[in-house]
Formats: structure tokens, C-alpha cells, sequence
């Protein structure tokens, strides 16, 4: 096993699995919390092609400050496929439920999420109403014209050689997801090419459309939007500012952030940062 694979095991071994009835299987849902952790359940939810593995940067110090709630989604990780209609509200819907199935219905929850689980949280958030108290959206899809498709080269086969696999991953990391080439390290090769291996759901056409934008509105949960400065899904300064506004039209007192020298995966890329936001802080 690997130094990267062993790093992994070990943070998965230090949580607890829990699982909730869907389909022909669960949604699966890891839970950490510290002796000294209270407050709210922090929901974490993690982006396309991904799963709680986009939190490993994050999981340790947070666990010390808040109960730590971060799932799989259907069609993830370890989750059962997503059943149709393959809609944002209904995965949205599906989440909400398990989600009230592991914290109850009537528990209130922050939620802190990535990309295209950002979007579906958008939705969770809207649906729950008062219940979610914060929501912190990070690089988040479902913004229209204002979301970039960044073009990738074709992943990896069983027939490429394990060396051209790895320039591969590192290649489409350091394209799409993160901005520093150190930031593509041994750990964040192995976590991006482990859920690439088990991702089951594409959700490249649904990032492209506009269904955050579409409840910014309805969510009453704290907002607060968070961006990196070098994200390739985000657009140039003015697509930032467009989102910025979008968020102070649904909110006044919501919070933006962009954070400099950063890429889309914000969490792995800046973690101090992004865990200080999640905490109820600013970046600094």
C-alpha cells in the first residue's frame, strides 16, 4: 500500500460508516466528530466524479471543532446509483431524505459544499428551510453562461500503462481542479484517480445549467459564496463579480470570498482557508 493509500485508510478508519436505504444499496454517510467538537452537524458534500475523499484535506482539523456529517452521493463513491429522473431537484430530494434519516428530521445542520454538490445542495438548502442555518458554497456550478466547461484529455483505459495513467491525472488535475503544479501531489493523484474509477453518474451537463442560480432566492440559510482566483470552471473577473451579485441580490448580508492564487478545489488547495469560512470566519 501506498504512503497516499495508507493516508486514506487511515482517515477513513478514524470515522464512523453510516447508511441509509436507497435502491438496490445505501447512501453512505461518514461521520467524525472530536471529545471536543460541538455545535451543529457540518454537513460536508463533495463534487462531479468525486466523494468524501474531497474533504480529506479538511477532515482532521474540523472534526475537532464540529460533528462531521460527509456523504457519498448516489451515482458516488459508495452509494447506490442515482434512480430517475436524473434531476438537480431530484437528487436534491434523495439527500434531503437521507439526510433526515441520519441527523432526524427536525435537527438543524450547516452545510459546506464543492462544485456540483454545491449546486445539489443549493437545492437541499431550499428545500430544508430553516433547518440549515449556513450554507458555504465553494466553486460552485449551476450558475448558467457564467459556468466554464474546461476541456480535459480522455481519462485513462485499462490498456494505458500505469505511467502515461498517472501523467493523465495529473495532467486533468492541474487543468481543472487545482491551481499550484505542488498542489497535484502523491495524495491528490490517488484521490482523484480513485473516484474517477468509481464514478458511475456524469455530471458535466447538469453543472452547465442554471439551477443554483434559479433558489439562490429561496434559501434562507446563511450564504456565503467562495471562489478560487485561478478556478478554470469560474470564467474571468466579470463572471466573479456577476456571481457576487447574484449573491447580495438573494442575500445583502451574504459573504463572498476569492481567494488568491487558488484553483477549483478549493478545500485541498487552501484548507486553512477554506476550514476557517466553514467555521464561521473569514479566510485569513
Amino acid at each position: 500500500m501506498s504512503e497516499a493509500q495508507q493516508r486514506l485508510s487511515d482517515l477513513a478508519a478514524s470515522g464512523r460508516v453510516h447508511c441509509t436505504p436507497y435502491g438496490e444499496g445505501a447512501i453512505v454517510w461518514r461521520e467524525w466528530c472530536g471529545p471536543e467538537a460541538s455545535g451543529l452537524p457540518l454537513v460536508l458534500i463533495h463534487g462531479g466524479f468525486g466523494s468524501w475523499t474531497h474533504w480529506a484535506a479538511n477532515i482532521d482539523s474540523l472534526k475537532t471543532a464540529r460533528p462531521l456529517w460527509v456523504p457519498d452521493l448516489p451515482g458516488l463513491g459508495d452509494s447506490a446509483s442515482l434512480a430517475a429522473p436524473f434531476t438537480t431537484e431530484h437528487f436534491a430530494q434523495v439527500m434531503l431524505n437521507s439526510l433526515n434519516e441520519v441527523l432526524g428530521e427536525d435537527s438543524p445542520f450547516e452545510i459546506g459544499a464543492f462544485s456540483f454538490g454545491a449546486m445539489i445542495s443549493g437545492h437541499i438548502a431550499a428545500l430544508a428551510g430553516e433547518r440549515c442555518r449556513r450554507l458555504t458554497l465553494i466553486g460552485a456550478s449551476g450558475f448558467g453562461d457564467l459556468h466554464h466547461q474546461v476541456p480535459l484529455l480522455p481519462p485513462p483505459t485499462q490498456v494505458t500503462s500505469p505511467e502515461d495513467a498517472l501523467a493523465i491525472t495529473r495532467e486533468n488535475l492541474l487543468r481543472l481542479m487545482l491551481a499550484k503544479p505542488e498542489s497535484a501531489d502523491d495524495f491528490a493523484l490517488h484521490i482523484h484517480a480513485d473516484n474517477l474509477a468509481r464514478h458511475r453518474f456524469r455530471s458535466r451537463k447538469l453543472a452547465g445549467s442554471d439551477d443554483l442560480q434559479r433558489v439562490l432566492g429561496d434559501i434562507k440559510a446563511h450564504l456565503v459564496g467562495v471562489w478560487g482566483e485561478q478556478d478554470a470552471t469560474a470564467g474571468d473577473r466579470a463572471a466573479f463579480e456577476a456571481r457576487r451579485a447574484l449573491f447580495q441580490s438573494a442575500q445583502p448580508n451574504s459573504e463572498f470570498y476569492i481567494l488568491s492564487e487558488i484553483g477549483h478545489w478549493a478545500m485541498y488547495e487552501a484548507p486553512e482557508a477554506i476550514n476557517n469560512i466553514l467555521l464561521g470566519g473569514t479566510p485569513d
